[in-house]
């Protein structure tokens, strides 16, 4: 009951969540290793829950907005010294904080891009990316995994037709060869009757002709000779 619960959860594959999200395959994966988005894996893949995506997108939306909001209005309220700062907060891994001052009630933070922390910024990147395509890998196997245990679930009944009908083939080759035997067995007796009905027939005749003749015997043997 509980893990079909979970199957009506997470039931939005990664393909619909990104294009719900205007987002890239790598990007939605991002989201979910940081915990942002909930996931559970299902016979191999991954499934997210339609829910989560949409609050999601609406938080989104609203930081996005509000962000514009605080650039354009700390722009007015950062000190003239600061030549030239980053707007985009997300694509700064490592920085410090420069400035900071109240505007109303909206507010925001300035950074400046670390130099000496640009390598390590790279191979993130590089390290993020090859983690990610191994995990696309396992996700293929694991759907090629499910797809040989189902052919293999498949092919055990074929496996037992395949015998069963062999066997009822054989059985039927040797009900045919003893019919065969069979009726050659009854041809032979009926030849070998026929045979012992011809050979009774000209017995009776021979033994109806001696008969027939005895008397003829009997008059020769008792006949006196002058």
């Amino acid at each position: 009951m509980q893990v079909d619960n979970i199957q009506k959860q997470y039931n939005f594959s990664r393909e619909a969540a990104s294009r719900l999200l205007k987002a890239s395959i790598r990007t939605l994966d991002r989201h979910i290793k940081s915990k942002k988005l909930s996931s559970q894996v299902i016979s191999g893949r991954i499934w997210l829950n339609k829910e989560d995506i949409e609050d999601f997108k609406r938080e989104k939306l609203r930081g996005v907005t509000i962000d514009k909001v605080d650039m354009s209005t700390s722009k007015m309220s950062i000190d003239s010294g600061v030549d030239k700062v980053d707007s985009d907060v997300d694509n700064v891994d490592t920085s410090e904080v420069i400035e900071q001052e109240p505007v109303s009630i909206l507010s925001t933070q300035k950074r400046k891009i670390d130099p000496g922390n640009e390598i390590y910024k790279k191979l993130y990147t590089e390290l993020k990316e090859e983690l990610n395509i191994k995990q696309e890998r396992l996700e293929i196997a694991n759907y090629r995994v499910g797809q040989l245990e189902c052919q293999v679930r498949n092919s055990v009944p074929m496996l037992e037709y395949h015998k069963e009908s062999y066997e009822k083939k054989k059985t039927e080759e040797t009900l045919k060869t003893q019919i065969e035997e069979s009726t050659t067995f009854i041809k032979t007796l009926s030849l070998k009757l026929k045979y012992a009905q011809f050979n009774k027939r000209i017995f009776l005749i021979l033994l109806l002709v001696i008969l027939a003749l005895q008397p003829l015997w009997l008059l020769f043997l008792f006949t006196p000779y002058e």
